[in-house]
């Protein structure tokens, strides 16, 4: 399972939603683990020099924020949202109350035991699940909730299938390479555009400087300061080709040489660098098995994106808040023009 998710399974990708509303209503597999929900009740968020930033400000500029920084390989990045993050909220919210409807109506939705148990076992994979969750502002109620969602979705796509444990010794057996810890390797990296800086770079690190600290004060990559050219990507086998040739030829405490890069050189330095580990295989690991095969089966039978487009199409839907219901509005009157133009045309 990807770092991240909240999720029954490995997380995947988009359900096959119709294109005019895949942005406003895609149906992500994992569970968006996000702000926290509480009230904007109570104190304030933060004080600038005496001066409040209270919770209304808050949630209320985050309704209509257009923008979020997004990480990329060259370091955070700015860029625009569909909509805003307010009618994106909207949207998830709205998808997450039709999922449990339509787990309701096919006798699959999760009860309080279900949950719990759910609970147990994401701690079984991972012992800090609900720690780290709960330090992304997540409270456990919050959890459990997200948890039950999870539940609902899975139950419904796996409705019907049957994975055996000789099918689960099977795909262990048959991929040995999906039940490794990956390589890991903590870098630091100096983007440069001209020789001069290049040479710069060189002088200050054969005078001893430390790389992070020579590219916090010569790097041009996208927010080099702030973070003293960390690399964002740890995990070997996620970097690019050639980045994972330079990683794994480069002793740990030393740096690469310069690698040209379109218009700019690169320069990486290899902090520390871990293996990969083999996964004991136990019966934690054997159950995640056994709902990833049953949710790959399941995908191909059950059409879980269509039933709740169908779902959506036929729900009634009413935003109170005139400034998400116009965006609202907008997604659903493209889906049924869509919807118009897709049928038929009769030729009698």
């Amino acid at each position: 399972m990807r770092e991240g998710c909240v999720s029954t399974s490995p997380c995947s990708g988009e359900f096959g939603l119709k294109k005019a509303l895949y942005v406003l209503l895609p149906l992500a597999a994992g569970l968006i683990v996000g702000c926290n929900s509480g009230s904007a009740t109570g104190g304030p968020v933060a004080v600038v020099n005496n001066e409040q930033v209270t919770k209304d400000e808050y949630y209320s500029y985050l309704e209509r924020k257009r923008s979020v920084l997004a990480m990329t390989p060259q370091g955070p990045v700015d860029v625009q949202v569909a909509g805003s993050l307010g009618l994106q909220a909207l949207r998830d919210l709205i998808n997450r109350k039709l999922l449990l409807q339509v787990a309701k109506d096919q006798n699959v939705a999760p009860n309080d035991d279900a949950i719990k148990k759910e609970l147990d076992f994401q701690t079984k994979r991972n012992p800090q699940f609900v720690k780290s969750l709960q330090s992304a502002g997540m409270s456990l109620a919050e959890i459990r909730q997200d948890l039950s969602i999870d539940l609902a979705r899975f139950n419904l796509i796996s409705k019907g299938i049957t994975v055996t444990q000789a099918d689960v010794d099977a795909f262990i057996k048959n991929n040995p390479s999906n039940f490794l810890t990956p390589a890991q390797a903590e870098l630091f990296y100096i983007q440069v555009g001209s020789e001069q800086l290049k040479n710069q770079v060189d002088s200050a690190l054969k005078q001893g400087t430390s790389f992070p600290v020579a590219a916090a004060r010569y790097s041009e990559a996208p927010n080099a300061r702030a973070t003293q050219g960390a690399f964002p990507i740890r995990a070997v086998d996620q970097m690019p080709a050639q980045l994972q040739a330079i990683v794994n030829k480069t002793k740990v405490g030393t740096a690469s040489n310069w690698i040209p890069d379109g218009g700019n050189f690169l320069k990486f330095f290899v902090q520390n660098r871990t293996a990969a580990e083999k996964i004991k295989i136990d019966e934690t690991v054997k159950e995640s098995v056994r709902r990833q095969i049953a949710e790959e089966r399941g995908s191909q039978a059950n059409d879980l994106g269509k039933t709740l487009q169908e779902r959506l199409r036929t729900a009634k839907v009413d935003v109170k808040l005139s400034y998400l219901a116009d965006g609202w509005k907008s997604a659903m009157d493209a889906l049924k023009a869509e919807d118009a133009s897709s049928k038929p045309v009769s030729t009698k």
